[in-house]
């Protein structure tokens, strides 16, 4: 009895997206000769890198009850401005890498406080921001330009040790993210914001400045994931980021955390990423049509929402 009790436990600890992970690549392995080589498992996770950031960006706006859709157009324009930049000025790569991530932090930060002094919901003010962004890409161009670096194009493709470089950056980020959502007071007091954002203020918190903070950082990865999606197409296309926004609000669901906030899984959400990382590459491999891929995604994030609604009106409750 004992076993089984052990396999119990584990079953109801690990999260539902972990066993979901596992049954995607049992499929894959059984079902599909290449999607088991080494080769296939190292290009899952190099294109799942740009995803995993964006995810764990939004992982803060979403904790704390908000949503962030600009984050998308966001990657794209910080794509074309990178590759243009490393164009114009060969010589000034770590000064351009530098310039992005304050840009995108910038761009947050700017999120943050419009819809702090606007009282906002903060759907249509990123769905704004989304727009300008947009905007501001094809006014720069609406082809794609410019070049990378070598310190690019290694983050991208290089590997350490056998692993991705962009993986290990992904997982440098997690760890930051896990202690700084989970393990820290900045942490707790954005997912009692999520939880009742009005008894949050109450109680002393600065509503103002966790949104503020949780925009930025969001920023700041949707600018990390252009600068390694920069290095994967090698030049600046302005459509790079298009739905990427969408594919990272399905990520932090499927990892467990609501859209209403209050609750989150950095490991979970990562694991949702490498899921979707999966079914993607099995569907590819497969050779099935884009707008049926795009269906399948509609209905996962449907799924996923549907099975966390019984959570919701239990704590409502």
């Amino acid at each position: 009895m004992q076993p089984i009790r052990l396999a119990a436990s584990v079953y109801y600890t690990l999260p539902p997206i972990v066993w979901a992970l596992l049954a995607a690549i049992s499929f894959g392995t059984l079902t599909n000769q290449q999607f088991r080589t080494p080769d296939n498992v190292m290009n899952i996770l190099e294109q799942s890198a740009t995803l995993a950031f964006l995810a764990i960006g939004q992982a803060f706006v979403i904790a704390g009850g908000l949503i962030d859709l600009s984050v998308g157009q966001l990657v794209g324009l910080v794509t074309v401005i990178a590759a243009m930049s490393f164009e114009a000025f060969p010589g000034w790569g770590a000064a351009v890498i530098g310039g992005c991530l304050v840009f995108g932090a910038a761009i947050g930060l700017i999120n943050g406080e419009l819809i702090n002094r606007l009282k906002m919901p903060p759907l249509i003010l990123t769905f704004g921001t989304l727009s300008v962004l947009q905007g501001c890409i094809f006014m720069l161009t609406d082809r794609s330009v410019g070049t990378t670096i070598p310190a690019i194009d290694f983050l991208a493709h290089g590997r350490v040790l056998g692993i991705p470089a962009s993986t290990l950056l992904v997982l440098i980020v997690a760890v930051v993210a896990f202690y700084a959502l989970q393990r820290s007071v900045f942490g707790w007091h954005l997912l009692a914001m999520g939880n009742n954002a009005s008894s949050s203020r109450k109680a002393g918190l600065s509503i103002r400045g966790l949104t503020r903070a949780a925009y930025a950082i969001s920023g700041l990865c949707a600018a990390i994931a252009a600068l390694v999606l920069t290095g994967r197409l090698g030049t600046g296309f302005p459509n790079a980021g298009s739905g990427l926004e969408l594919d990272a609000i399905v990520a932090v669901v499927l990892g467990g955390t609501p859209l209403k906030g209050g609750r989150v899984n950095v490991i979970a959400i990562v694991c949702a990423v490498l899921f979707l990382g999966t079914i993607n590459n099995l569907l590819n491999l497969y050779q099935v049509p884009a707008f049926t891929q795009i269906l399948i995604k509609g209905v996962i994030v449907i799924l996923a929402i549907l099975s966390d609604r019984p959570r919701w009106a239990t704590s409502a409750g």
